[in-house]
Protein backbone atom coordinates (compact mmCIF):
# COMPACT_ATOMS: atom_id res chain seq x y z
CA UNK A 1 0.00 0.00 0.00
CA UNK A 2 1.30 3.47 -0.75
CA UNK A 3 0.15 7.05 -0.63
CA UNK A 4 1.04 9.34 -3.52
CA UNK A 5 1.26 13.09 -3.16
CA UNK A 6 0.71 15.09 -6.33
CA UNK A 7 0.75 18.87 -6.66
CA UNK A 8 -0.22 21.14 -9.53
CA UNK A 9 0.76 24.80 -9.82
CA UNK A 10 -1.01 27.07 -12.30
CA UNK A 11 0.47 30.19 -13.83
CA UNK A 12 1.90 29.88 -17.28
CA UNK A 13 1.85 26.09 -17.10
CA UNK A 14 1.21 23.09 -14.95
CA UNK A 15 3.99 21.60 -12.88
CA UNK A 16 3.49 18.33 -11.11
CA UNK A 17 5.60 16.36 -8.68
CA UNK A 18 4.92 12.94 -7.34
CA UNK A 19 6.46 11.66 -4.13
CA UNK A 20 6.03 8.03 -3.14
CA UNK A 21 5.03 7.56 0.47
CA UNK A 22 4.95 3.80 1.03
CA UNK A 23 3.69 2.09 4.13
CA UNK A 24 6.81 0.60 5.74
CA UNK A 25 7.99 -1.40 8.73
CA UNK A 26 11.29 -1.29 10.69
CA UNK A 27 12.76 -2.60 13.94
CA UNK A 28 14.88 -0.46 16.25
CA UNK A 29 15.16 1.30 19.60
CA UNK A 30 13.08 4.27 20.72
CA UNK A 31 15.13 7.30 21.80
CA UNK A 32 14.22 10.88 22.66
CA UNK A 33 16.47 13.71 21.49
CA UNK A 34 15.23 17.07 22.69
CA UNK A 35 11.52 17.18 21.90
CA UNK A 36 11.79 14.66 19.06
CA UNK A 37 11.39 10.88 19.10
CA UNK A 38 13.59 8.64 16.98
CA UNK A 39 13.94 5.00 16.08
CA UNK A 40 17.70 4.44 16.36
CA UNK A 41 19.78 1.36 15.53
CA UNK A 42 16.99 0.83 13.03
CA UNK A 43 16.82 -1.84 10.38
CA UNK A 44 16.34 -0.70 6.80
CA UNK A 45 12.62 0.15 6.39
CA UNK A 46 10.79 -2.55 4.41
CA UNK A 47 7.84 -1.57 2.25
CA UNK A 48 4.63 -3.31 3.30
CA UNK A 49 2.97 -4.85 0.26
CA UNK A 50 0.76 -7.42 1.98
CA UNK A 51 -2.49 -6.71 3.81
CA UNK A 52 -1.17 -8.56 6.88
CA UNK A 53 2.63 -8.69 6.67
CA UNK A 54 4.59 -11.19 8.76
CA UNK A 55 5.86 -9.79 12.06
CA UNK A 56 9.64 -9.58 12.53
CA UNK A 57 11.21 -11.98 15.04
CA UNK A 58 12.24 -10.69 18.48
CA UNK A 59 15.78 -11.82 17.58
CA UNK A 60 15.89 -9.45 14.55
CA UNK A 61 19.37 -7.94 14.41
CA UNK A 62 19.38 -4.18 14.85
CA UNK A 63 20.74 -1.94 12.11
CA UNK A 64 22.50 1.40 11.82
CA UNK A 65 19.57 3.51 10.58
CA UNK A 66 17.69 6.45 12.12
CA UNK A 67 14.05 7.30 11.54
CA UNK A 68 12.39 10.36 13.05
CA UNK A 69 9.01 9.32 14.40
CA UNK A 70 6.23 11.80 13.64
CA UNK A 71 2.45 11.92 13.95
CA UNK A 72 0.24 11.33 16.97
CA UNK A 73 3.03 9.86 19.10
CA UNK A 74 1.25 10.46 22.42
CA UNK A 75 -1.69 8.38 21.20
CA UNK A 76 0.67 5.47 20.60
CA UNK A 77 2.45 5.87 23.96
CA UNK A 78 5.84 6.22 22.31
CA UNK A 79 7.37 7.65 25.50
CA UNK A 80 6.53 4.37 27.27
CA UNK A 81 8.90 2.58 24.87
CA UNK A 82 12.00 4.76 25.48
CA UNK A 83 15.09 2.52 25.45
CA UNK A 84 13.08 -0.49 24.25
CA UNK A 85 13.37 -2.55 21.09
CA UNK A 86 10.19 -2.12 19.02
CA UNK A 87 8.65 -2.80 15.63
CA UNK A 88 7.12 0.27 14.00
CA UNK A 89 4.90 0.72 10.96
CA UNK A 90 3.97 3.93 9.22
CA UNK A 91 4.11 6.10 6.14
CA UNK A 92 7.75 6.51 5.09
CA UNK A 93 8.82 10.05 4.14
CA UNK A 94 12.35 10.35 2.80
CA UNK A 95 14.30 13.44 1.79
CA UNK A 96 17.95 14.45 1.66
CA UNK A 97 18.06 15.59 5.30
CA UNK A 98 16.29 12.80 7.17
CA UNK A 99 13.96 9.86 6.97
CA UNK A 100 10.68 10.21 8.85
CA UNK A 101 8.03 7.67 9.70
CA UNK A 102 4.47 8.90 10.26
CA UNK A 103 3.63 6.29 12.88
CA UNK A 104 0.58 4.06 12.43
CA UNK A 105 1.61 1.17 14.71
CA UNK A 106 4.19 0.31 17.37
CA UNK A 107 4.79 -3.09 18.98
CA UNK A 108 7.03 -3.74 21.98
CA UNK A 109 9.62 -6.45 21.35
CA UNK A 110 12.13 -6.24 24.25
CA UNK A 111 12.52 -4.02 27.34
CA UNK A 112 16.10 -3.24 26.33
CA UNK A 113 17.88 -2.36 23.14
CA UNK A 114 19.51 -5.63 22.03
Amino acid sequence: MQVVLAMAVLGGGIVSAVQRMPLAMAVGCVAQEGDQWWLVSATEPVEITEEVPPEPEVATVLGAGRLRLIGTLDEFGVSNHAGHKVRVKGILLEDVNETRLNLTSIRHMLPSCE
